[in-house]
């Protein structure tokens, strides 16, 4: 009887322990199905697709001039994006958390979940405005600066934040990408080839540069100047670069790459697709090529 008993309680331990191993190799070898983000510049809607179907899950319509350029999401699974005339987070209902108007004569064109959770607004104008809020839409900061360009729609974009809780502000209508503080000091000035729509960070003061309608993507250091690594209109094999927009990291280590095709008539001809996947060794591994479901791809961002 008292080697039943061992035996019975060594024996339901390993029971459960087999379980788990079991559940821990089953989620090993069917992991979990990647859905990504999209909005753009001259689409009707924001999605959420399948990456691996391609088939939209989830859609929010948007009237014709909103001009969606910055889509991104909370933990929770709510969807932040941009419009012309504002930004807006909503949930999968369609229900309407927030919305933040951008001034009269200006252009709300980023909007983007930082990893504290907090909200990165920024609007172009006289002056331009860089906006944090929490996640309910109260403001928490407010920088203002003059970018040097006159025109607003062609002042910026994606305006990001670096490690040291600065700004940087890749200006589409010049040739810098500034840095500032949150007081609104600039501290460095950086310069490449021009027309920037975004960047992704790489690691130390390396970042991707997405260079818009130079039809480039750069991979960079802001401080040296050094250009590490320079993809051209034709450099990607079975991609044609036309405005280069939105980056975001893949689940893979990669590179997810907007290619809006927004300002080239020929875009369809040219078969190229709204968005691509370069893996860590440079080569493409996944594209989405489908102008009939599909509208002009300008930004993506995993959900998470």
């Amino acid at each position: 009887m008292l080697l039943k008993n061992l035996y019975r309680n060594l024996s339901l331990p390993l029971i459960w322990a087999g379980l788990f191993f079991t559940l821990f190799l089953f989620a090993s070898c069917h992991p979990r199905p990647v859905k990504l983000l999209m909005g753009g510049s001259g689409w009707n809607q924001v999605v959420i697709i399948d990456k691996a179907t391609k088939e939209i899950e989830w859609s929010y319509p948007l009237e014709a001039d909103w001009e969606c350029n910055s889509v991104s999401c909370t933990s929770d699974g709510n969807v932040v994006f941009s419009y012309k005339k504002g930004a807006r987070m909503v949930n999968r209902n369609h229900e309407i958390i927030w919305d933040i108007p951008a001034p009269e004569n200006c252009e709300m064109q980023t909007a983007r979940v930082l990893p504290d959770g907090h909200i990165l607004l920024a609007w172009t104008g006289h002056p331009a405005v860089i906006l944090e809020t929490d996640q309910n839409g109260k403001e928490l900061s407010r920088t203002t600066f003059e970018t040097g360009i006159a025109h607003p729609h062609a002042q910026f974009r994606q305006i990001n934040k670096n490690a040291s809780g600065n700004y940087l502000i890749p200006l589409m209508g010049g040739t810098d990408i500034l840095e500032l503080t949150p007081e609104g000091k600039k501290i460095h000035s950086s310069t490449f080839e021009g027309n920037y729509f975004t960047l992704l960070h790489e690691q130390g003061n390396v970042c991707w540069i997405a260079c818009g309608d130079r039809h480039a993507l750069l991979l960079a250091d802001l401080k040296t100047g050094e250009i590490i690594k320079r993809y051209g209109e034709d450099d990607i094999p079975g991609v044609k670069l036309f405005f280069v927009a939105g980056l975001n990291r893949s689940e893979n280590g990669g590179l997810y790459i907007c290619n809006w095709q927004g300002h080239a008539p020929q875009a369809r001809e040219a078969n190229s697709p709204q968005l691509f996947e370069l893996d860590t060794e440079g080569k493409v591994v996944w594209t989405l090529n489908d102008n009939e479901r599909f509208g002009m791809i300008s930004d993506v961002c995993i959900i998470k």
